[in-house]
């Protein structure tokens, strides 16, 4: 286990003590793959239009929580049975912070930080960010920055899905095109891509919401994805 440990100041003077979480199994290994979450929650409901309580930090049962589970549920599995190649479980901080539009510092402040800090040895030939993949409504679209910078790994992705018969969840179109803690790896070279349903709730109703709760949840949303993300270590090959 690595823990990334530093202080981000934000734009408006603000110091937050933020950590990262990296599981590593099989640190040495020449072929490895990444797979991350933000394990952090938005500290304002600032969508909260129902009860209008928008100073209340927001439960992250979906956003947040839900891609968690699944890495945890992952590193249990890779205990169980060592993979075959390396394997890296980032949970990062700091995602949901601030302002996208307004502070765009003050997000995906851990997936920012890693990129700049990566540990030393091989590098991840590839990494799928899950985010928001607990909705009981499950419908995973091609987002668009990932199509854009690693569409080869979209379809990897995509074509183990309907290998394992959950291609009714993982929909072969394109879906919207987001900014989220992928990009941040995009930049750094590395070939992310965004697993994500963003269409949370009615009209996208309980997003940054006190909503996000865990009754909104479900067990086999998290199984689909952790058998997709599980499958896809399985069948990588090592590098000769």
């Amino acid at each position: 286990m690595v823990v990334q440990a530093w202080n981000h100041v934000t734009a408006r003077g603000d110091t937050l003590p933020l950590r990262n979480f990296l599981a590593r199994f099989q640190p040495a290994a020449p072929t490895r793959v990444l797979f991350l979450a933000h394990w952090d929650t938005r500290p304002m409901s600032d969508n909260d239009t129902y009860r209008g309580d928008k100073a209340r930090p927001v439960p992250g049962a979906n956003d947040g929580a839900s891609g968690v589970a699944v890495l945890l549920g992952m590193a249990d599995a890779l205990k169980a049975r060592a993979p075959g190649i390396g394997v890296d479980l980032l949970f990062v901080d700091g995602e949901d912070f601030g302002d996208f539009a307004k502070e765009p510092n003050d997000v995906l402040i851990g997936s920012r930080h890693y990129a700049r800090n990566q540990p030393e040895g091989p590098r991840p030939q590839w990494a799928v960010l899950f985010d928001m993949i607990g909705d009981r409504d499950l419908q995973v679209k091609q987002e668009g920055n990932s199509l854009l910078a690693a569409g080869d790994v979209v379809k990897r992705v995509w074509d183990v899905a309907k290998l394992l018969g959950y291609d009714s969840v993982f929909v072969n179109k394109p879906g919207l095109t987001i900014t989220d803690d992928h990009v941040e790896l995009q930049k750094a070279g590395i070939k992310a891509i965004d697993v994500v349903d963003f269409d949370y709730g009615p009209g996208h109703a309980w997003w940054h919401t006190p909503e996000d709760t865990l009754g909104k949840v479900s067990d086999r949303s998290l199984q689909v994805i952790g058998d997709v993300g599980m499958a896809l270590i399985r069948l990588q090959k090592p590098q000769p």
